[in-house]
């Protein structure tokens, strides 16, 4: 079975920092791949930024996944995350700007198994 989840989406100012949570989470005891995404498409200024993949068992303390991941001066940047995907019920990415923008960042996974 196949799962297309987006994320909320948010825009990100400058160097602030944005959440991006899923609208919906994965369930307990999910056996399967996912890969992550995050994609940044700027308004005005230069797009610069990087994205941290967390999970969480409990949806309150959360833990990096795997590296940081630079987003880029481009119109639509799109990014793939990865981390370790078989122990964690809630996943939210991070996103910190660098540069001087207006960018509207949204993030989305597929998930694949039981």
């Amino acid at each position: 079975m196949f799962r297309n989840i987006s994320f909320s989406s948010q825009t990100l100012t400058d160097a602030g920092t944005v959440t991006l949570n899923p609208a919906h989470n994965l369930e307990d005891n999910f056996q399967g791949s996912v890969i992550f995404a995050v994609k940044g498409t700027k308004a005005t200024g230069t797009f610069a930024a990087s994205a941290q993949l967390q999970g969480s068992l409990d949806g309150t303390n959360w833990v990096n996944l795997g590296s940081a991941v630079t987003l880029s001066d481009t119109v639509n940047a799109s990014v793939p995350l990865s981390g370790n995907t078989l122990y964690y019920n809630y996943y939210k990415v991070v996103v910190t700007g660098s540069g001087t923008q207006s960018t509207a960042v949204i993030g989305s996974y597929l998930a694949k198994g039981n």
